[in-house]
């Protein structure tokens, strides 16, 4: 493949919104004290499912305009998306060693994406 197209990065990005959101929705349908039939039952559940099938559709739409070496690394930003949510809608705690690792995230995913655009890839070795 001659390299990753920009709308699937971008989808890809979409799909990693996706499916951030629907953890938070997990969450909210695991609240304190509810049973497994009410968790199984919740509208949280079901809205992260389908929130979830939406972001698969995305991810396999985007991987016919890219090379997975280079979209799949992008799937690593869902960790900040919910590290984000989390701390703004369950006011968890972000420590000085998870934001260390969102900035470890954001440049390793800088750093694949600008090899794929300058064309600098290791040489391929012979079977």
């Amino acid at each position: 493949m001659s390299g990753t197209k920009t709308w699937a990065i971008i989808l890809v990005i979409i799909m990693t919104g996706l499916t951030s959101s629907a953890q938070v929705m997990y969450k909210l349908a695991a609240s304190p004290g509810a049973s497994l039939i009410e968790v199984l039952f919740s509208r949280y559940l079901w809205a992260g499912l389908f929130l979830y099938g939406i972001g698969f559709i995305l991810l396999n739409i985007a991987f016919r305009g890219g090379e997975v070496s280079t979209l799949y690394p992008i799937i690593a930003t869902s960790y900040i998306w919910v590290a984000v949510l989390s701390y703004s809608l369950f006011n968890e705690h972000l420590s000085s060693l998870k934001l260390i690792g969102i900035f470890a995230i954001v440049v390793g995913v800088a750093l694949i994406s600008r090899s794929d655009k300058s064309g600098a890839v290791a040489e391929e070795v012979p079977v």
